[in-house]
């Protein structure tokens, strides 16, 4: 995972099997640009009565952190990782059959942005948690974000839209469709249509107990 922080950066890199490792000597960062490695964008904590929307980041980084602040902080989807949309109905909520996507991949790859949720943190009396795609704050031009997961169905691939803010007939996503389970870690396809800057925010709300919520949290997204 790389971690490179805005100001007064200290870094060593190192290496563990086939990932790069990069330790932070001076601790967690509260801003950062991340561009390769295991990173829960969405990780939602619950304690003491309060939920709160931050990032995740995991080994090899060191020290780990459960709380690195999302302001300040951008998430780097690089040029060369770009895909097409498939043909078919089920892709059609992408885009246009074979326009281009920038993606940060469900599939685990040491040179890319393993991007993902979490919800370890919190009681399953909370659960499930609604989580919301509120704004696109700012994007380039045409510029449209999707969180979606594949699965293997016979010998097709079928997508699953979680987020989506594609206005479209029939494709805006704007709350995860029944919520994300307490106690739960996932990993999806970050896609961005265009290259440039995107501005999103998210919020995150228990659906029992007290109906905590992280307010809205606003996260920083390079593409291109």
């Amino acid at each position: 995972m790389r971690l490179v922080p805005r100001m007064f950066a200290v870094l060593t890199a190192a290496t563990l099997g086939a990932v790069a490792a990069v330790t932070l000597l001076s601790g967690p960062a509260s801003a950062a640009t991340i561009t390769t490695g295991h990173v829960d964008v969405l990780d939602v904590d619950y304690e003491a009565g309060a939920l709160s929307l931050n990032i995740k980041t995991h080994a090899p980084i060191s020290p780990e952190t459960d709380d690195l602040d999302p302001a300040g902080t951008v998430l780097r989807v690089l040029p060369s990782w770009t895909t097409t949309v498939p043909s078919g109905a089920a892709w059609s909520c992408l885009g246009p059959a074979g326009s281009t996507m920038y993606v940060a991949p469900q599939a685990y790859d040491a040179n890319k942005l393993y991007a993902g949720w979490d919800t370890n943190d919190v009681a399953a009396a909370q659960g499930p948690i609604k989580l919301e795609l509120v704004s696109v704050v700012s994007s380039p031009a045409g510029g449209r974000f999707t969180l979606y997961t594949t699965a293997t169905s016979g010998l097709s691939v079928v997508p699953t839209f979680r987020l989506n803010s594609n206005t479209a007939a029939g494709c805006n996503v704007p709350v995860w469709p029944g919520g994300i389970g307490a106690a739960t870690h996932g990993h999806g396809n970050w896609a961005f249509s265009q290259a440039g800057t995107y501005t999103l925010t998210f919020k995150a709300t228990a659906q029992n107990g007290a109906g905590a919520t992280s307010g809205n949290v606003a996260y920083t997204f390079q593409v291109g």
